[in-house]
């Protein structure tokens, strides 16, 4: 029995390394630089918002402004960085939004009121994660082929949860280890600044340009009338349809359930650690085969499935009240929505984009977040704030049910293409 169990994890252990060996030097140099990047951010979140209302006195709805113009400015972002991508390249954009971030980050321990907070968000939003993940994601559907881009995603996502993990148990110990003391929290967000700075020229040294050549793209006029091609085109505008749609239940939940399980379930702050925590660890160990199984289907079919993930779990909220209802909803269906939307969603958008346009159209579709982001929250907590959490489960599930509906029609006017 215990041969047999060995002989079967072996098995199951070189079938994955055959899946995920030969992808490009750069995949994995982008998979590396995720932990770091993303271990940075996890020192800088989890006390943003303490540091902003308790030390500087920030009002909580000011704080809430503040997060609503980094989510409108990411947008914006998301317009400008993808022609500039296709324009410039891949690694010098990246670059520009590291150094940006950084910039940001050190700003952040600056600032000693809301005109500053405003004014350092704005940029944060404008040079910084937007940016990057457009950069990013293009230079990976860059060197990576279309039928393996979905497991590039995943392995790249995957570093960036170990690194999000690690950033704010680190953040909680250095805090504990001061005492709770009000200058501990600058200092963690120049920690954030100097580790992206890192980042930024670890990537300046190792990472070489992947922009596809004029021959390779298949137009002499690269970039030319990027944005105004990408919003004519109709399935990719479905798709980001689709995409604000599933964001919006996505980023929603993060911000309303743990109040949400807190106020109106009675789950206690351990309950609440441990719904948040297993969400991680299910992505840490199950993205990469979800991933796998991605890329030996269809991308809209896999969104299809994830749509109604997204569903079901709005359903389980609202037909349930009870600790049992959050984590079957949040750890299953949630978190095996998300993990399918942020790789299925990229790897479509990178399948739909003409080569010239790649990075725009992957700039577009990271922009669903923000664009998102800017919403969902203010409409969560306005709800929470009136005790009608039901009307916040109602509006996910009719959101996520118009995006199976918008994913069927792009499924349809996709074999229209083919045939």
């Amino acid at each position: 029995m215990p041969e047999a169990c060995f002989r079967y994890h072996r098995l199951v252990f070189l079938r994955a390394a055959k899946a995920f060996r030969g992808f490009d030097r750069r995949v994995w140099l982008l998979l590396f630089a995720m932990v770091a990047f993303r271990f940075g951010h996890g020192l800088y979140f989890p006390f943003s918002s303490i540091y902003f209302h308790n030390v500087l006195g920030i009002p909580l709805s000011l704080v809430g402004v503040g997060l609503a113009v980094f989510a409108a400015s990411s947008v914006v972002s998301g317009l400008v960085a993808g022609p500039l991508t296709d324009r410039y390249g891949r690694k010098p954009t990246m670059l520009v939004a590291l150094c940006g971030s950084s910039a940001s980050f050190f700003g952040f321990a600056l600032i000693d009121g809301f005109a500053g907070y405003l004014a350092v968000s704005a940029a944060h939003g404008l040079l910084g994660w937007s940016m990057f993940e457009a950069s990013r994601n293009a230079m990976v559907a860059d060197v990576t082929q279309p039928g393996a881009r979905s497991r590039a995603y995943g392995l790249v996502r995957v570093g960036g949860n170990v690194g999000w993990a690690a950033g704010p148990m680190v953040a909680g110990l250095v805090s504990a280890a001061a005492a709770g003391s009000a200058g501990v929290y600058p200092k963690l967000f120049v920690g954030t600044s100097v580790l992206t700075a890192l980042v930024a020229l670890a990537l300046a040294l190792t990472v070489r340009e992947s922009l596809p050549s004029r021959r390779e793209a298949g137009t002499g006029k690269r970039g030319k009338r990027g944005l105004r091609e990408a919003f004519t085109d109709g399935p990719f505008v479905l798709l980001l349809g689709v995409g604000v749609l599933l964001y919006y239940v996505f980023t929603q939940d993060w911000q309303a359930l743990p109040i949400y399980a807190k106020n109106f379930v009675g789950a206690t702050d351990g309950q609440i650690g441990f719904f948040l925590g297993a969400n991680g660890l299910m992505v840490i160990l199950f993205q990469l085969p979800v991933s796998y199984l991605i890329d030996r289907g269809s991308k809209v079919m896999a969104l299809l499935a994830g749509a109604t993930l997204f569903a079901l779990s709005s359903a389980t909220l609202l037909l349930t009240e009870s600790f049992v209802g959050i984590v079957i909803a949040f750890v299953l269906f949630f978190t095996l929505a998300e993990m399918v939307l942020e790789v299925a969603g990229a790897a479509l958008a990178a399948e739909i984009a003409p080569v010239h346009l790649r990075g725009t159209y992957l700039a577009l579709f990271g922009a669903c977040f923000g664009a998102a982001c800017g919403v969902s929250p203010i409409v969560g907590g306005a709800l929470l704030q009136a005790e009608l959490p039901d009307v916040i489960w109602t509006i996910q599930l009719v959101a996520a049910l118009i995006a199976v509906s918008g994913l069927l029609v792009l499924a349809a006017l996709r074999r229209e293409l083919v045939s």
